[in-house]
């Protein structure tokens, strides 16, 4: 059941009434309603799913209150624990997500090998959102191991933590030592909390169904053509794509974080306004945020992060990005992409955070001197989305060339079918003014709370109709949705 659909949305605003409507001194009746309602939403996808679901959180949730239960005199045993179910972790992740991948890829090397032509006609359905839960019960364990959680949550507790089903599916990518207190304290309902989620949810809809959908359009249209293109028209589907996966996955963001809202529950922001962003650090400070800091925290400090000197932090980060570029698929055009980013920080490794630190202390403001940073770090990593999107390395590199190559060569497509009507290019510009009058929120609409009553339901009026008129019939799930 996809977040867009009339379904959902019927069945998310019963489900706030009957939540709602369980007194407050009834909580555990709330929590138990969350969690069937999350195995609910998930099973529709597939109900065998469901199951393996409920192993990971039986099983972590094991792990993680034996660690809590062994004092630091057992420190042989909790590292047993938590370096087993984190074996677990990684093996099970491999085995649904990158065994075929790695079988063909040594398959050249390995003709003779009989059990490799077998292996590479095996084929496991993935199961949805298995990176994210993954690495949320991932997070936990190790979180009880450093004592970072000190007490065992209760089963229940836990269990609507793991499958809470706004950020099942796509993230973000939740905390349990941030999530699980929220279910522990008496909620009463609170209406300005749940008007924001609406309002976050409104906008989330408007970036997913009338601003990614359509420039997916744009988007699908030059990578099916470039080599009739010429360079401005590849490097405008490019820049489309840009604009299309921020919008298409920070609405996803916008919406699940919107939903929990609904529920009196605060879920980790995703998205800060990362193409307003002067240097890759401040990018990626701001963009994924959930699984950013989940690299950062369990995997980069872990390496050394940057007390080993230069050449370590370079190694470090490349590491990182390029193993966070294949948590997003079994492909080398994800590790690519993932490498290239890495390869974005060496000149700001390189002079020792000197230029990070000069641009902390600029205010992102309308100048001339940011607004080139802003674009030029916006052209850096539009290149290294054409990897994300391809099939393939070859193809993303064929697309560059003739990015590069084509200036002269008239193109088969018009500029004014690119942009598309008058009035969605008016939508996107004002998607783009919404975004930077928001910059300083917790999402791009949430600067409409302190203007007039007027002026906000103009604004929401005008979404609401944009949607319906410029809804896709056809535009697809979420694209991290298969991730």
């Amino acid at each position: 059941m996809q977040f867009e659909s009339f379904s959902f949305l019927v069945s998310l605003a019963l489900a706030c009434l009957v939540y709602w409507g369980i007194p407050s001194r009834r909580g555990i009746w709330r929590k138990y309603l969350l969690f069937i309602l999350s195995y609910i939403f998930y099973s529709l996808f597939d109900w065998r799913f469901s199951f393996f679901l409920f192993f990971i959180t039986i099983l972590s949730y094991g792990c993680g209150k034996k660690l809590i239960q062994l004092n630091d005199t057992h420190i042989k045993q909790r590292k047993f624990i938590v370096g087993s179910y984190l074996t677990v972790s990684v093996s099970t992740l491999f085995l649904f997500k990158y065994l075929l991948f790695f079988v063909t890829t040594i398959a050249p090397f390995l003709h003779h090998f009989t059990a490799t032509e077998r292996l590479s006609s095996w084929r496991l359905l993935l199961p949805i959102g298995l990176s994210f839960y993954l690495f949320m019960s991932m997070s936990y364990v190790v979180d009880c191991y450093r004592r970072t959680i000190a007490k065992t949550p209760s089963l229940l507790n836990y269990a609507v933590y793991m499958s809470f089903f706004p950020h099942l599916v796509a993230g973000p990518i939740d905390r349990a030592r941030l999530f699980i207190p929220q279910l522990e304290e008496k909620k009463y309902f609170q209406q300005e909390l749940f008007i924001s989620g609406l309002r976050q949810m409104l906008y989330g809809f408007f970036k997913k169904l009338v601003i990614a959908d359509n420039l997916a359009l744009i988007v699908s249209q030059v990578w099916n053509t470039y080599p009739q293109q010429n360079t401005f028209v590849i490097l405008l589907g490019a820049m489309a794509y840009s604009v299309q996966i921020y919008a298409d996955f920070s609405g996803y963001s916008d919406i699940a974080i919107g939903i929990g809202r609904l529920f009196g529950i605060e879920m980790m922001r995703n998205f800060s306004f990362p193409y307003f962003a002067r240097t890759v650090a401040e990018f990626w400070r701001s963009w994924h945020i959930s699984l950013t800091s989940w690299f950062t925290e369990y995997l980069y400090i872990p390496l050394g992060g940057s007390r080993r000197g230069t050449f370590r932090t370079i190694l470090n980060t490349l590491i990182v990005f390029t193993l966070c570029g294949l948590w997003h698929g079994a492909n080398w055009t994800f590790m690519v992409w993932g490498f290239l980013c890495g390869a974005l920080f060496i000149p700001i490794l390189l002079d020792g955070g000197k230029s990070k630190q000069k641009w902390k202390q600029t205010p992102v403001d309308f100048t001339f001197n940011n607004i080139v940073h802003m674009f030029t770090l916006f052209l850096a990593i539009t290149i290294c989305w054409v990897f994300f999107r391809s099939a393939s390395v070859t193809q993303a590199c064929e697309l560059l060339g003739y990015m590069f190559n084509n200036l002269t060569v008239s193109s088969s497509v018009s500029v004014v079918t690119m942009v598309m009507p008058p009035v969605f290019f008016t939508l996107l510009l004002s998607f783009i003014g919404i975004e930077w009058k928001g910059r300083n929120e917790n999402h791009g609409l949430d600067f409409v709370q302190k203007k007039s009553r007027f002026f906000r339901w103009t604004v929401y009026t005008l979404m609401i109709f944009s949607i319906f008129f410029y809804i896709q019939t056809e535009g697809g799930q979420f694209i991290y949705q298969n991730f």
